[in-house]
């Protein structure tokens, strides 16, 4: 079975079906059983799964009840099911598994060098392919950076797009350091702008030494290990 498996990945095209269950090589209660079970074991709702089907290794018409494997990683979203492993006459049929979410998408053209405003963004839902990230994803807004050219429809999410710093270069950055019960602030200039967990280089106010902190919050940073000694 691991073989058949193998062929049908290396050799077969895909004929992509947008997740429509008539036209899938399967019916739609075996294709049901199929996303609940990508769904358990991604650990999301049943209902967020989009499946798209290719075309089946064999001839086969599988029983809503028929058993089945999915093999594979599911890399991209792609696995490969097999139907009644265990018969002679298994089908195996490439399926690529994906969650509907929400993201947001260019309203129209947004050009490099340019920050966010209101009217640049919609929502859209659309389909992530793939092991649904884990990550918390910050949902882009006003004043975001436009890294590289949007075009309209085009999802807007990083690295295309940066949150506006939160330490500015000339303004006052207050750096923190804190170890056990001991906590020490000092205010100095920062010497460029950052981004939260951006590094931010500061001169002190009443004296020449300099100082480097990593970013947390507007106007804030905290010393890296060795500045607060200087």
């Amino acid at each position: 079975m691991k073989s058949l498996a193998s062929w049908f990945l290396a050799g077969l095209s895909p004929l992509l079906l947008a997740g429509r269950a008539g036209d899938a090589p399967v019916s739609r209660a075996l294709a049901s059983r199929v996303g609940a079970r990508i769904a358990d074991a991604w650990r999301v709702p049943v209902q967020q799964v989009r499946l798209q089907w290719g075309r089946s290794s064999g001839t086969g018409s599988p029983s809503d009840e028929t058993t089945f494997r999915i093999l594979g990683r599911g890399e991209d979203g792609w696995f490969v099911v097999v139907f009644d492993p265990a018969a002679n006459t298994a089908m195996a049929v490439r399926v690529r598994a994906g969650i509907e979410r929400p993201v947001m998408v260019a309203a129209h053209s947004l050009p490099a060098g340019s920050r966010l405003a209101d009217g640049d963004l919609r929502e859209e839902m659309r389909v992530h392919w793939g092991v649904p990230a884990t990550d918390s994803v910050t949902t882009p807004g006003t004043g975001w950076e436009v890294r590289r050219p949007l075009g309209a429809g085009e999802v807007v999410a990083a690295p295309a797009v940066a949150p506006p710093p939160l330490v500015f270069a000339g303004q006052p950055v207050k750096l923190e350091w804190q170890r056990g019960g001991v906590e020490v602030s000092v205010m100095g200039i920062a010497l460029n702008s950052a981004r939260r967990g951006e590094t931010v280089r500061a001169r002190l106010e009443e004296r020449p030494a300099r100082l480097t902190g990593t970013v947390v919050a507007p106007g804030t940073a905290v010393l890296v290990a060795g500045e607060a000694g200087r």
